[in-house]
C-alpha cells in the first residue's frame, strides 16, 4: 500500500534520476562516469526500499530488501571513487570493477540467504499489522560488507576534508557542499546500523538520498558544482606566476593573484582603487602600456620592470543594436604584468657588449688597415731591395768571371778565393729568387707562365748550379726515363729543383751524394706524369713531424743550427700546386729523406686562375 515514506523514497528516485541525467548533458568532468554509476545504484537501492514498503507479505518484503543490496554496495562505493576523480585525478577503469564485482556478490548472496543465513539470521515483522515492517538479525557477512562500505566512506571524508584545507576561496565551497551530501547518509547509515535510529521503522538511509539529491540541486543550480570552466578559471588565475588583476569600471581591484598582491606587501589591494596603490599608480592612466614600467624594487634595491597589458572586460550581446552601435559595454578590465626585468638586463648588458664590441672591430679595422699598409710597404721595400741587390751582385760575379779568366793563366793561387765569391754571389742570389718567388706566389693576381721547357737541361742545370754552390759534394744524375719536354712555368719549376736540392745537400754528411732523378708515370686516367725525386743520406725526419714539413715557416726540431727560414719546402708545394701537381715526402730519422714531385704533362693541368683562393699554409 502507497504510504508517506513509500512517497518520499520515490521522490528520491526521481530527483537522483533527474541529477544523473543532468549530469549526463553536462560537458564531461572528471568522475563523471563514477557520479552517474553513484546516482544509479541509489535508485536503484531507493525503488527496491520503495517496493519493500509497498508490498504487504512478509515474503515479498524480504525478497525486495534482499534486491536492495545490489544499490547500498555500489552507492557509497561510486560515490568514493567519484570524489577522489573529481578532487584528485581520473581513477583507473580497474578501480570500478571492485565496487560492480563486490556489489554482484552481495546481491548474489543476498538472493541465497536463505541457504546460508550470513547476511540475515532472523526476519520477522515488528508488529502484527498487516504490512508491518520487518525486523532483520544481521549475520556475519553484513557486518563484513559494513566495514567494506565503511573504509569507502572513511576514504570519502579524508579525501574531501584534504580538499577542503588545499582549496582557495574561491572554490572551497564545492568541497564544503561535497561534505554535506556526504554527511547525510553516513549519519543516516551509522545510526541505523547501530541501532540508534529508524524513520517510519525502516533504514533511514534512502531516505538519505532525498536530502542528498536536493543538497545536489543547490550545488547543481546555484553553485554550478560541476561547471568546471569557473573554477578552472579561479585556478588558473592564482597559478599564473605573473601578477593579474582584475579591475571594475572605477578602476577599483575586485581580484588579484598572490604574484599582484605581492607587489603590494603589507596591504590589501581588494576594494582599493588601483591608482591608490603604492608602486602600481603608474597603471591606473589605461592603455595598452607596451613598453616597460618600472614598478618594485627587488632585494638588491634595484627597479624591476613590467609590461603592463591591459584587456577590456565587457558585458552584453556581440550583434550591433538598430543605431549601428554594439549592445556591448565594458565593465572593467584584465590588468596583466609580466616581469621583463632580467630580459631588460640582459638587453642592457647585450647593447653594451655590441657597443664594446663595435668599439673593438673598428680598431681592429684601423690596426689591420695599418698592419696592410705596412706589409705593402715591406713588400715593396724587399722588392726594391732584392732588385737593388741583384745588381751590384751581377756586377761582382761578372767582375769575378773576368778576373778568373785572368788568375788562371798569371795567379793560379787566386782561383780558389774567386770561386768562392761567386758561390756567395750565387748563394745571395738564390735566396733573392726565394724572397722575390715567395712575394710573387702570395700575390692573388700571378699566374703561371706556360713556355715549353726542355726538362733534362733545366735539371742539369739545376743540379750544376748547387753543386758550384757547395764543392766537393756529389750529385747524381739519372735522366735515362726522363721525358724530354713538358709546358710550364720554367723558373718556378727550377726554384723547386734548386730548394729541393738544397735542402738535401744541406741536411746530409758531406761524403754522402744526394740523388736526382727523373721518369715518367701514369697516373689515374691514364695520364702521363713526371716524377722527380731528391734523395738524400741525411739526418731524416723525427716521424711526428713529417706532416708539417711542408707547413710554412716549419722547421724540424732537429735542424740545428743550419742555416733556413722555413719557406722552401712550402714554395715548392705551392708550385706543385698551381701545375696540378703534388710533393710527397718519404723519411727515416737517421736514415735520409726522399722528396717526391708529381707533375702533370698535359698543360690542360696547369691552374688557370692564378692563386685565387689557394692558401699560403
Amino acid at each position: 500500500m502507497l504510504s508517506l515514506p513509500a512517497i518520499l523514497l520515490l521522490a528520491a528516485v526521481l530527483a537522483t534520476l533527474w541529477t544523473a541525467s543532468r549530469s549526463w548533458l553536462l560537458p564531461p568532468f572528471p568522475g563523471r562516469f563514477d557520479f552517474i554509476a553513484m546516482q544509479l545504484s541509489a535508485s536503484w537501492w531507493a525503488t527496491a526500499a520503495a517496493i519493500e514498503i509497498i508490498v504487504p507479505a512478509p515474503a515479498d518484503k524480504l525478497f525486495w530488501a534482499e534486491m536492495a543490496w545490489l544499490g547500498i554496495v555500489c552507492t557509497p562505493s561510486f560515490w568514493a571513487l567519484f570524489l577522489w576523480s573529481y578532487t584528485r585525478e581520473e581513477v583507473a577503469v580497474r578501480w570500478r570493477l571492485v565496487p560492480a564485482a563486490v556489489g554482484t556478490a552481495t546481491w548474489a548472496a543476498a538472493l541465497t540467504n536463505d541457504g546460508h543465513r550470513l547476511i540475515y539470521t532472523a526476519v520477522h515483522p515488528i508488529s502484527d499489522a498487516p504490512g508491518a515492517p520487518l525486523f532483520y538479525d544481521h549475520g556475519l557477512l553484513f557486518f563484513a560488507v559494513t566495514i567494506y562500505l565503511y573504509v569507502f566512506m572513511v576514504m570519502s571524508i579524508v579525501v574531501t576534508a584534504n580538499g577542503v584545507h588545499r582549496a582557495t576561496p574561491a572554490y572551497r565551497t564545492h568541497y564544503l557542499g561535497f561534505l554535506v551530501a556526504m554527511a547525510v547518509p553516513w549519519v543516516a547509515n551509522v545510526g541505523y546500523v547501530t541501532g540508534n535510529l529508524t524513520l517510519f521503522d525502516f533504514d533511514p538511509t534512502p531516505f538519505s538520498f532525498l536530502l542528498m539529491g536536493a543538497v545536489f540541486y543547490w550545488l547543481i543550480t546555484r553553485r554550478r558544482l560541476f561547471d568546471l570552466l569557473p573554477v578552472a578559471r579561479d585556478v588558473l588565475l592564482d597559478a599564473v606566476p605573473d601578477p593579474v588583476l582584475v579591475l571594475d569600471a572605477d578602476g577599483t581591484v575586485v581580484e588579484a593573484n598572490p604574484a599582484a598582491r605581492a607587489l603590494v606587501p603589507g596591504l590589501q589591494p581588494l576594494g582599493r582603487r588601483l591608482a591608490e596603490l603604492p608602486g602600481l599608480s603608474v597603471l591606473s592612466s589605461g592603455g595598452c602600456t607596451a613598453a616597460p614600467v618600472p614598478l618594485t624594487r627587488d632585494c638588491d634595491g634595484d627597479l624591476r620592470s613590467f609590461e603592463a597589458t591591459r584587456v577590456p572586460l565587457t558585458s552584453g550581446n556581440r550583434i550591433g543594436n538598430r543605431g549601428g552601435r554594439s549592445g556591448q559595454r565594458e565593465v572593467g578590465c584584465l590588468l596583466m604584468l609580466r616581469d621583463v626585468t632580467h630580459r631588460r638586463r640582459a638587453e642592457a648588458r647585450l647593447e653594451d657588449t655590441i657597443r664594446r664590441l663595435d668599439l673593438a672591430r673598428l680598431e681592429a679595422e684601423e690596426r689591420l688597415t695599418a698592419e696592410q699598409e705596412a706589409k705593402r710597404a715591406l713588400k715593396g721595400f724587399l722588392s726594391m731591395t732584392a732588385h737593388e741587390f741583384k745588381t751590384p751582385l751581377a756586377i761582382i760575379d761578372g767582375a769575378a768571371q773576368i778576373l778568373l779568366l785572368d788568375a788562371e793563366a798569371k795567379a793560379p793561387g787566386m782561383v780558389p778565393r774567386l770561386d768562392k765569391i761567386r758561390r756567395a754571389v750565387r748563394r745571395q742570389v738564390n735566396i733573392l729568387d726565394t724572397c722575390l718567388a715567395d712575394d710573387r706566389l702570395s700575390d692573388p693576381a700571378f699566374a703561371l707562365r706556360r713556355d715549353p721547357l726542355e726538362l733534362p737541361a733545366l735539371l742539369r742545370a739545376a743540379a750544376a748550379a748547387q753543386a758550384d754552390a757547395a764543392p766537393g759534394r756529389r750529385i747524381e744524375l739519372d735522366l735515362t726515363a726522363c721525358p724530354a719536354g713538358m709546358t710550364g712555368d720554367g723558373p718556378m719549376l727550377e726554384l723547386c729543383v734548386h730548394n729541393l736540392l738544397n735542402n738535401a745537400l744541406k741536411y746530409s754528411s758531406a761524403g754522402s751524394p744526394v740523388r736526382l732523378r727523373a721518369w715518367i708515370e701514369e697516373g689515374l686516367g691514364g695520364q702521363s706524369h713526371l716524377a722527380l725525386s731528391v734523395a738524400d743520406q741525411g739526418i731524416g725526419i723525427p716521424a711526428a713531424e713529417v706532416e708539417r714539413v711542408f707547413d710554412r715557416f716549419f722547421r724540424a726540431t732537429n735542424t740545428g743550427t743550419a742555416a733556413g727560414s722555413g719557406v722552401g719546402l712550402n714554395m715548392v708545394r705551392r708550385i706543385a700546386a698551381l701545375h696540378g701537381g703534388t710533393v710527397t715526402v718519404d723519411s727515416r730519422l737517421g736514415v735520409g729523406s726522399v722528396f717526391t714531385l708529381s707533375l702533370p704533362l698535359r698543360q690542360e693541368a696547369l691552374c688557370e686562375e692564378g692563386m685565387a683562393g689557394m692558401s699560403a699554409e
